[in-house]
């Protein structure tokens, strides 16, 4: 007997309400748009960064243990933030706080979509890391491709906490039936968790060059506009996510590898295969330390 499809949410929830349950999140997203300002400030100095990251202890916290992996050769030596950011750097303390804010997500449960924190993150952290790798080829800016790519958990985060109290029980994506997440969410939402994320972002105050390549990344549309190229990175690096062994349920469908998302990310598909060696190396790398 065939599954029944349950009727989509009559009304999507409003922005407003996506932004309250969004406050409920890790305040590190918030603290890397201000980060990314300080690191384009020339008057700027490692001292006002150090400042910034101890707003918030756990990032803090990660932030000094991820310094201590072998990726950044400091053999567990570095004991505070402002050793950590004078140890790695202008250059490389961005990247290092993403990495700590993708490690707040081993700490969740999602719910509704059937799996756990820990393969959340990995997932996002080796997206991330391809999508670095494949604008640097592509010519594009890195840190924006890999922002993009790094916040591409965050609808979802606010989806559970939205379906936790507005779905009836056993009513998760692991149990539906269904094969396409972004149709099962489009069911019981009438939002994706890309158009969610989106809102969030905006109201964060990230720029359009992250939103809206996070916003349109599944390319259920030809990647298109202003920001085609950098939407196909984030499409390509999700697919390179799910090849080497970080896939998330139902996803699998949009990271067809296809002549029209190459042209877009202006990349030839010879280079998938390097750019995933360097995701997986580095993550390897910092992997004991989340």
């Amino acid at each position: 007997m065939p599954l029944l499809r349950r009727p989509m949410i009559a009304t999507p929830p409003t922005r407003e309400k996506i932004l309250q349950l969004a406050q409920k999140l890790p305040a590190s997203a918030q603290i890397l748009v201000q980060l990314g300002e300080l690191l384009i400030d020339i008057n700027s100095g490692l001292e006002e960064i150090a400042q910034l990251l101890k707003r918030d202890s756990a990032l803090s916290a990660h932030i000094i243990r991820i310094s201590n992996s072998v990726a950044y050769g400091t053999m567990g030596g570095i004991a505070s933030i402002d050793e950590a950011v004078c140890r790695v750097g202008y250059a490389e303390v961005y990247r290092l706080t993403g990495f700590a804010a993708a490690a707040q997500l081993g700490e969740q449960k999602l719910h509704i979509y059937g799996h756990d924190g820990i393969r959340l993150r990995d997932n996002t952290i080796v997206c991330a890391l391809a999508a670095e790798a494949l604008a640097k080829r592509a010519g594009l800016d890195a840190r924006v491709a890999y922002t993009a790519a790094l916040m591409r958990a965050t609808g979802k985060l606010v989806l559970d906490r939205l379906g936790k109290s507005s779905l009836p029980a056993n009513d998760d994506f692991s149990t539906s039936g269904m094969d396409d997440l972004l149709r099962w969410e489009m069911d019981r939402f009438g939002r994706s968790n890309a158009e969610v994320a989106a809102i969030v972002l905006e109201a964060w105050r990230f720029p359009p060059v992250v939103i809206e390549p996070l916003k349109r990344h599944y390319l259920v549309q030809p990647a298109a506009g202003t920001h085609a190229r950098m939407t196909a990175i984030v499409n390509l690096a999700s697919g390179i996510a799910s090849e080497t062994g970080y896939s998330l349920p139902g996803e699998g469908a949009h990271w067809e590898k296809t002549p029209e998302k190459f042209q877009a990310a202006g990349l030839y598909p010879e280079l998938m295969v390097e750019c995933a060696n360097e995701a997986t190396q580095i993550f390897e790398q910092i992997k004991p330390t989340l």
